[in-house]
């Protein structure tokens, strides 16, 4: 198994995981070098200059070899990728050298293709001004692609990549560039820079009084309450800031064993053209005000996939407001 090494055709050592890195795991071959002395041992090929050279040729060319299958037979590639995508997802996270190639071979899932997609399909998609390639983490991929953080980007007809993979947001928080293109993703705060409409006026002034009762009945549960330009439908939804892992990576570290992580503080952005925001503006009980700035918090954690801390008080908030409407 793995790659075996012999030095001017003398056999030497098999599975030589010195030889290519872990994320090439699964290439099976023979590495025949005529610069190596016979002697060689691993602990000498820990160090050895010339397997340093060996390695990244080697990287080069598998790498190299799977750009042609990709561009020659399209077909084939799809049935690698279909088991080994996520190694190469792993070559994204350590190999800086090989980055932009390995971009290249790695595929996705896409609002806008069926099945998977590359990032150089994606870049030909573009829509005129479009300055970032967007993509979202954190879920399944019934979930994502559910998620009200799309909504925005449904309605400008823009691509979203759906990252679905457990190491996805670990691996792609590393990564902000496909050459000279953003990649930013949609769960993240900073996004909404992009979305802003300059022909719009700013409707957080005039929902300031809404969103300072909101945060005041919220306190340390949010790291702010701020007016949305990323919902169409939705009343609300949760983003985090840029250096932050999303709550369902959160979840996922502490399920690992690491208690140190920090209780989720997401920004609650709201939806200054939903019917619901809109009667709370031009509401001034502040009962009801309480009751439904913990809803809409709670349902945008529902949507992101994320369990909620006291069911019981959420149904009993829920339950209130319903009996006004009935």
């Amino acid at each position: 198994m793995g790659v075996k090494l012999y030095v001017k055709r003398v056999f030497i050592m098999d599975d030589a995981k010195e030889l290519l890195p872990q994320y090439l795991r699964f290439v099976r071959g023979i590495i025949d070098s005529e610069d190596l002395p016979l002697n060689v041992s691993r602990e000498i090929l820990q160090q050895n200059r010339i397997l340093t050279n060996i390695r990244t040729a080697s990287v080069k060319k598998i790498l190299s070899e799977l750009k042609n299958i990709a561009a020659n037979q399209p077909e084939q590639y799809l049935k690698f990728i279909a088991q080994y995508n996520r190694p190469l997802k792993e070559g994204l996270h350590g190999d800086f050298a090989n980055r932009e190639t390995l971009l290249d071979l790695v595929r996705f899932k896409s609002t806008k293709a069926e099945g998977v997609t590359s990032l150089a399909e994606v870049k030909s998609r573009m829509k005129e001004g479009q300055k970032s390639i967007y993509y979202i983490t954190g879920g399944a991929e019934s979930l994502l692609r559910t998620s009200p953080l799309l909504e925005i980007y449904k309605k400008k007809d823009l691509e979203v990549l759906i990252l679905d993979d457990d190491i996805d947001e670990i691996v792609f928080s590393g990564v902000d560039k496909y050459g000279e293109i953003d990649l930013k993703a949609v769960n993240k705060a900073s996004t909404s820079e992009d979305l802003k409409d300059e022909a719009e006026p700013d409707k957080a002034e005039q929902l300031k009084p809404l969103l300072d009762k909101l945060k005041a009945t919220l306190g340390d549960r949010v790291k702010d309450v701020r007016a949305s330009v990323r919902l169409a439908d939705s009343p609300s939804c949760i983003v985090s800031d840029e250096e932050e892992p999303s709550l369902q990576m959160q979840q996922m570290l502490r399920a690992m064993g690491q208690k140190d992580i920090p209780a989720p503080k997401p920004t609650l952005e709201i939806n200054p053209d939903h019917e619901i925001v809109k009667k709370l503006l031009a509401r001034s009980d502040d009962a009801i005000a309480q009751d439904a700035a913990w809803l809409l918090l709670d349902q945008a954690l529902l949507m992101e996939g994320v369990p909620l801390q006291d069911p019981a008080t959420f149904v009993r908030r829920l339950n209130r407001i319903l009996s006004l409407s009935i």
